[in-house]
């Protein structure tokens, strides 16, 4: 039997899991938060020392990085905005630990990002202390024709 080395804190599953259905769970959290314009709740789906690379490049870390810097764009650029999230892809890639590609389409009404707009994202999924939470985030804007 192989040892498989799980990353700090995390553990498996008892049983095997369907990876669609927790990556399915953290987009819904996702979609809810940005939809109630709650950077706390957005950013409770991630672990607390989780990694976050925005649309433009930025990166941010942790939990609180990830809450702050959310509801400054909920209160600014991105209020009264909307986002949608598909998941494309979910699989497992040890036990505990999902890579999911998702597919978004946010639609603001004021901002630098006024319109509709759309995003590819890779995220990393962990099951600690049997509960899933994103362990890092790449955001990517999709410009139109890609």
């Amino acid at each position: 039997m192989t040892n498989t080395i799980l990353p700090t804190g995390t553990t498996p599953p008892a049983e095997a899991t369907d990876p669609m259905g927790p990556a399915t769970s953290i987009f819904a959290r996702l979609e809810q938060a940005w939809n109630d314009a709650d950077g706390g709740a957005f950013a409770a789906a991630f672990v607390p020392d989780a990694e976050f690379v925005d649309v433009r490049g930025g990166h941010h870390h942790g939990r609180d990085e990830i809450a702050d810097g959310h509801q400054a764009l909920f209160d600014s650029i991105y209020a009264g905005s909307t986002v949608r999230y598909l998941v494309d892809v979910a699989r497992s890639i040890d036990p505990g630990c999902i890579v999911a590609l998702a597919s978004g389409t946010m639609w603001a009404p004021i901002g630098p990002f006024q319109g509709t707009n759309h995003a590819r994202m890779t995220v990393t999924i962990v099951n600690r202390d049997d509960e899933w939470a994103v362990v890092a985030f790449h955001n990517t804007l999709v410009v139109e024709g890609s």
